[in-house]
């Protein structure tokens, strides 16, 4: 019989526990994947880089980024961690790294897969690396577009990288709230009752992705290959949707990585709001998150969206920061 191989769980960039065989039992290396193959894998710990023999790991499990401040996990996560662990939330196609800086695209769905996201220094100057990117993102056919982000109304004439992009007439947009909360505080699934089941699935049906393009003219007219594979490209995800007389009315998408639940694609038909099933759907995954042991949940919405923001402030997402577009 062939076990699994438990580095197999692993991938560059994780943070992740390794357990390993030694001379006198066993011991654990904490820290970020470096790299892994056939017969090693690297982990940076606070000691430095260990390299370890597959044949020698016992175990091996993803953990959640290290603190930055005291405090509940939803909330002591720093803004650099958050906004990094949310890239396997909705994974570019298309991705590479100048410095500390990533360059994502995914064939021009969406913004959050078509970025430059500057989690700290490009290794070059800030001139010399906007155009680096520019040309990157030139060659790819896609729009110039970076996320910049920063606590709840920063502004981006503050930040060196944003007074870079405005004197080169980049317009900021979407302005959106990253939102946190603490999984165990969630509300479950209300009572059946009556009430339409939420079903989990891991891949979308047909009348999940009907439900989606049907949400307004962007998705209509999206590519449906690079949405597929955006939405589809987490390492672990699952997919919600709630039928009322035989129709998809409500959908949703839960994206595991790092310790963490990202809820994306939340929606319900226009003549179905109101009537409690965005609060199904969001019990139904928040059930779903501590099933797993997740400890902790984000999503993003846009800071324009009153009745959403409403919504998830009852349910007791709070405000963990927040970022924008520039586009040039």
């Amino acid at each position: 019989m062939t076990h699994p191989d438990p580095v197999d769980v692993l991938r560059p960039g994780m943070r992740a526990v390794i357990r390993r065989r030694i001379d006198r039992g066993v011991t654990d290396a904490l820290g970020d994947v470096v790299s892994i193959d056939a017969d090693t894998v690297s982990v940076r710990t606070r000691r430095g880089v260990e390299t370890i023999e597959r044949a020698a790991v016992v175990a091996a499990k993803e953990v959640p980024p290290k603190p930055a401040r005291r405090g509940a996990p939803h909330l002591a996560i720093s803004m650099h961690d958050l906004e990094r662990l949310m890239v396997e939330g909705w994974p570019p196609l298309e991705r590479a790294e100048l410095g500390e800086w990533l360059l994502r695209a995914g064939a021009g769905f969406t913004g959050r897969a078509n970025s430059v996201l500057p989690l700290g220094d490009p290794g070059l100057s800030l001139w010399e690396a906007v155009d680096h990117c520019q040309a990157w993102y030139d060659d790819r056919g896609l729009r110039r577009l970076f996320a910049l982000f920063g606590p709840a109304g920063f502004a981006v004439e503050d930040d060196p990288l944003g007074r870079e992009l405005l004197a080169r007439d980049y317009e900021p947009f979407l302005s959106t709230a990253v939102l946190t909360a603490a999984t165990r505080d969630l509300p479950p699934e209300l009572g059946k009752h009556g009430r339409p089941t939420v079903r989990l699935e891991s891949v979308p049906s047909p009348r999940w992705w009907d439900a989606w393009a049907a949400r307004d003219e962007r998705n209509a007219s999206a590519d449906p290959s690079a949405a597929r594979a955006v939405m589809c490209g987490s390492p672990d995800q699952l997919f919600a949707s709630l039928e009322v007389d035989g129709s998809v009315v409500g959908i949703a998408r839960l994206a595991f990585a790092q310790g963490w639940a990202g809820v994306f694609a939340l929606h319900v038909a226009m003549e179905h709001r109101r009537s409690g099933l965005a609060l199904q759907l969001m019990g139904a995954m928040a059930d779903a998150s501590r099933s797993r042991g997740i400890r902790s949940m984000y999503l993003q919405v846009m800071n324009a969206s009153a009745p959403a923001r409403s919504l998830y402030g009852r349910l007791g997402f709070s405000t963990h920061h927040e970022y924008c577009y520039l586009r040039g």
